[in-house]
């Protein structure tokens, strides 16, 4: 499987060493064991996404500006990938991921499944972790969210539901730079000054202590800047970077783009799908993925609208409620916030497990 971290514009090693890779790096430079490593069933492949995010590098600052150039370009990773390494050739394989990843997973998989790409891999289907998928139905959760949660009062509570009306319908008058601005302010609005946030804006339980990421990634940065490190993995002289705002800026006018409808021909065709939200999170709250899955439209719409939402148990406990039909999953997981593989990471394991071994609906328990 390959791994895709959001932003736009964010490294996927900040994956590898904060949340499912196989060790983690603290603040000091000591690394801990993860016994909960998402490569204890599956290869991991992290891949910085789009060309120029990490150390990748762009010849010329032609810099991608929309999902169709995304998809091309990791095809034509994957078709090198493959012919560098055919040991695995004909292997199931996943496209893993999350935040922004919302978008590059649905249009990746998209083009992998429907396109003559002579890739030699079985797809067999996708995870989505706290996604930005579809913003118009997502944008007016986050006055759902924050109200429910005592992030906000009754009348912020009002005047943010008014906005997100509003920008719908920009939206739906296809005014997307106005539309943009409208609901950024709108769910910026509940986190207070963007210098001094109110709270963690990934995790509403704690206080965002570096902003803008709100965690210390330092660590990380050190290390992959190192010239031995960077001398061993054959990028000498390139620099690292937690997250590349030129690959941010120019993926704006891709933010609206709902990419449900990818998700809705990749269900008909049979690919598993997985979206998955830690309930903490207030980005890409559970709330807003709870709202575009029940509104994507395939041939099992109303069977999956109609199950109902049932415990989901790990290890004997209570880990999350699961609603699932056939190939279709969302799961909103207890007690993690936007990375759920960092704040769960025995859950999130468990949830992967089952995603890629044990079939689109069956109900496992791990144990230690």
């Amino acid at each position: 499987m390959i791994w895709l971290t959001g932003g736009p514009g964010c490294a996927s090693e900040l994956a590898t060493f904060y949340e499912n890779g196989p060790a983690w790096i603290k603040d000091d430079m000591t690394f801990e064991n993860n016994a909960y490593s998402w490569n204890e069933h599956s290869n991991v492949l992290y891949v910085d996404n789009p060309i120029g995010v990490g150390y990748s590098k762009l010849t010329t600052y032609d810099y991608v500006q929309d999902e169709d150039a995304i998809s091309q370009h990791m095809h034509i990773f994957l078709l090198g990938f493959v012919e560098q390494h055919p040991e695995f050739k004909g292997r199931d394989f996943f496209i893993t991921g999350e935040s922004y990843a919302g978008h590059y997973i649905p249009a990746v998989s998209h083009y992998l499944a429907f396109n003559q790409t002579n890739l030699e891999l079985n797809f067999r289907g996708s995870a989505i972790g706290n996604g930005w998928v579809d913003p118009y139905d997502q944008y007016p959760q986050y006055a759902e969210f924050a109200y429910d949660n005592g992030l906000v009062n009754t009348t912020d509570y009002l005047m943010l539901t008014a906005a997100f009306q509003t920008c719908q319908y920009l939206i739906d008058q296809k005014n997307y730079f106005y539309a943009m601005e409208l609901c950024q302010l709108s769910m910026s609005y509940v986190l207070g000054y963007p210098w001094a946030p109110a709270f963690n804006v990934y995790d509403i339980r704690i206080p965002c202590e570096h902003p803008t990421l709100c965690y210390n990634f330092t660590a990380a940065t050190t290390l992959l800047n190192g010239d031995n490190i960077r001398e061993k993995l054959g990028v000498k002289g390139r620099p690292w970077t937690q997250c590349d705002m030129a690959v941010h800026t120019a993926l704006l006018g891709d933010w609206i783009v709902n990419m449900k409808d990818k998700v809705g021909d990749l269900l008909d065709a049979g690919y598993d799908i997985l979206v998955y939200s830690g309930d903490k999170d207030y980005v890409c709250n559970w709330y807003g993925g709870r709202s575009w899955t029940a509104k994507t439209q395939w041939k099992g719409h109303d069977q999956f609208n109609n199950a109902e939402f049932e415990e989901w148990i790990v290890d004997g406990k209570s880990a999350g409620q699961l609603r699932a039909y056939k190939n279709f999953k969302f799961l909103r997981v207890y007690d993690a916030g936007h990375m759920v593989p960092k704040d769960q990471p025995k859950v999130a394991l468990a949830m992967l497990d089952e995603f890629i071994l044990d079939g689109a609906s069956k109900h496992v328990a791990l144990s230690e």
